[in-house]
């Protein structure tokens, strides 16, 4: 198959092309007048323009970070601990939500559950840390 195809010529062929890069994992370039508009290739071998501001949702916290693309349903994310332990847990994306607004722009959230045992430990580790926190301040203020 082609390495690029006139965009005109390409439209009879999409979903050729698309079976074709999803198998082999060749980037196919479509061109306008000799100049490449788009590429179609498998989603892995097409890096984001930019970074995608997403809310991620854990059980007991949520942190507002830049990913370099936005993760689908079914697909896993693993989140260092900002802590001198460097603690790492694995979490599957179980929803992501969209929420668009003229006045207030685009939100994305994305809900995370433990992907792992050691994750379901670090996750009840780190509540159990903020309980006592917190008890420990209110104790503190009476």
């Amino acid at each position: 198959m082609e390495s690029e195809y006139g965009i005109e010529a390409a439209r009879a062929k999409l979903g050729e092309i698309a079976d074709h890069t999803r198998d082999t994992g060749q980037v196919v370039r479509l061109t306008r007048h000799g100049r490449t508009v788009a590429v179609v290739g498998p989603a892995n071998a097409v890096k984001p323009g930019g970074g995608v501001e997403a809310t991620l949702y854990f059980p007991h916290t949520e942190r507002l970070c830049v990913l370099p693309a936005l993760p689908r349903t079914g697909e896993q994310l693993v989140w260092v601990l900002d802590n001198d332990d460097a603690d790492e847990g694995t979490w599957d994306v179980t929803e992501v939500q969209w929420h668009l607004s003229e006045a207030t722009g685009a939100t994305v959230g994305v809900s995370l559950e433990p992907a792992d045992e050691r994750t379901k430990e670090l996750m009840d580790r780190q509540e159990a840390e903020r309980i006592a926190a917190a008890r420990d301040r209110a104790n503190a203020e009476e």
